[in-house]
């Protein structure tokens, strides 16, 4: 994680009035050591070995909580936890990761020149900011 997204994920924290708390900040930390997405389990076993002794629920929990302001993103099909790469960024995030390697390149709907929100709007529906799309490929490496 770049300095750049920890001081985004510490201001939103701070703008919306949310305690920094050390299991936030001690989690935030770990999930910049991985440039693949990550299980809870896997940030709970780093952890341990680190002196951190944390539930599984406390972890969830903190990802959760930082799922909602944006800062990390779940990629549902395989359970795991990545960083945004722009948390600050006002659009669809999309996450491509491969299927094998679980390499991750995240992109953003307007970056693709796709415009998503044609076929919600017909619809009467709206995408809102936080909205995140998983898309499953394969890399140049595994393809």
């Amino acid at each position: 994680m770049s300095k750049g997204v920890k001081n985004i994920a510490v201001s939103k924290c701070l703008e919306n009035e949310f305690s920094l708390t050390p299991n936030r900040l001690v989690i935030l930390d770990e999930l910049e050591n991985y440039k693949r997405p990550v299980s809870a389990y896997l940030l709970k076993e780093k952890l341990y070995e680190k002196g951190k002794k944390l539930n599984i629920a406390s972890i969830y929990r903190v990802i959760d909580f930082w799922m909602n302001l944006g800062v990390v993103h779940k990629i549902s099909a395989i359970n795991k936890f990545i960083l945004c790469s722009d948390p600050d960024e006002k659009h669809t995030h999309i996450t491509n990761f491969c299927r094998k390697c679980e390499k991750s390149f995240e992109t953003c709907s307007k970056r693709m020149g796709l415009d998503l929100s044609k076929g919600t709007e017909a619809l009467g529906l709206k995408f809102t900011n936080d909205t995140h799309i998983e898309v499953s490929v394969l890399c140049r490496s595994c393809n």
